[in-house]
């Protein structure tokens, strides 16, 4: 088996897209040894690392199955996409309280999903990093910033704090998988140890850095990392109408922004090329190499292995399409965009870290 990272955005039922892609990609004879993931993806990685007896196709696969609705038989399967506004009995239930809906912060409960999720992932061994690495990002309500829950995370760290960003090492359950996706206002945010948390989509849809965390030092220089991006911008249509514009708008604001921060006017490539240099030529003897700052940066070297699966333009129905056709024509275009990435030619390093910039 190959190992890699996998690396889950968030963006509600174009999660099946990275049902399809995972599913391929373990078909072809790759095995997670880490993988992260915020809201949908949170909910695909519990799958991912609590496959019970490891089966991580037939675990994706029930999982959805609980999560898809049921078809409704008088209506064309192409006109379902919206059905789910009503719930999805398994996922999230639209709340009846309307004596106190003045107090109301969340449209539905997700009750469901903690059910669904003890039913279909195994947390005993979602805790085991030894038997795959798992982090899941939400937002933190008292903080403003990203707050990520992992089975492990470097150098034996219990928790990690950089620019707003914590980092804990815990034990993961349920909540954490849920907090992950809490998104308003359907969702309410969800408490842990007393802090309320919403969807990690809404500071940072690409939880790569949280990826970082999770990697051993001799996996930094050539552990594969595949990243599903669900929101892709460039070379779109321009918006024709209200619905298409929402949909738009959306997309940007869920789509990855990682790259930006690196390199400046030499993109991605010129910025792991400087990481390469300032390696090779600071000193070993260097006071500079024991701060965390530079362990982070030389972390970042991870990035040239990253490989990113992209998605088509969302449908219309985007994040809501939870009906039969819907998932199942997702999972497909998951598996195709696979097949895809892998018939084009081999991209060395560079050439892949430039593909990104």
């Amino acid at each position: 088996m190959k190992q890699m990272a996998l690396v889950l955005q968030g963006g509600g039922a174009l999660g099946a897209f990275e049902y399809g892609v995972v599913a391929a990609l373990v078909e072809r004879g790759w095995q997670p040894t880490a993988v992260t993931g915020v809201s949908i993806g949170a909910i695909n990685a519990a799958a991912v690392a609590g496959a019970p007896g490891g089966d991580i196709c037939a675990s994706l696969h029930k999982l959805w199955a609980a999560i898809t609705l049921p078809e409704v038989p008088w209506l064309p399967a192409s006109q379902q996409g919206s059905l789910s506004l009503f719930g999805n009995p398994n996922f999230y239930k639209p709340r009846t309280d309307y004596f106190d809906m003045l107090s109301w912060t969340s449209l539905c409960s997700t009750l469901p999903m903690y059910t669904t999720l003890n039913k279909h992932c195994d947390f005993e061994q979602i805790n085991d990093p030894t038997h795959m690495r798992l982090a899941v990002t939400s937002t933190n309500l008292q903080t403003g910033g990203p707050t990520t829950f992992s089975n492990h995370l470097a150098h034996g760290a219990e928790r990690i704090v950089a620019e707003g960003h914590i980092a804990h090492r815990t034990s993961i359950d349920a909540a954490h998988i849920i907090a992950s996706g809490s998104l308003p206002p359907g969702f309410g945010a969800t408490e842990i140890n007393g802090t309320q948390f919403w969807d990690g989509g809404l500071f940072s849809n690409t939880p790569i850095d949280a990826l970082l965390n999770l990697l051993e030092p001799d996996e930094i220089e050539t552990l594969p990392i595949f990243v599903v991006d669900l929101f892709p911008s460039e070379g779109l249509p321009l918006p024709t109408n209200l619905v298409e514009v929402q949909t738009r708008t959306i997309a940007l604001q869920y789509q990855n922004r990682f790259w930006a921060q690196y390199g400046g006017t030499e993109g991605l490539q010129g910025f792991i090329q400087m990481l390469a240099e300032l390696e090779r030529e600071l000193p070993q003897g260097s006071a500079l190499r024991g701060r965390a700052s530079y362990q982070w940066l030389m972390r970042l070297r991870a990035l040239k292995n990253v490989q990113v699966i992209q998605a088509a333009e969302p449908p219309l129905t985007g994040g809501a399409d939870f009906s039969p056709y819907g998932v199942s024509n997702a999972y497909q275009a998951g598996r195709d965009a696979v097949e895809k990435h892998f018939g084009n030619a081999p991209q060395g390093a560079q050439e892949a870290a430039a593909a990104l910039t």
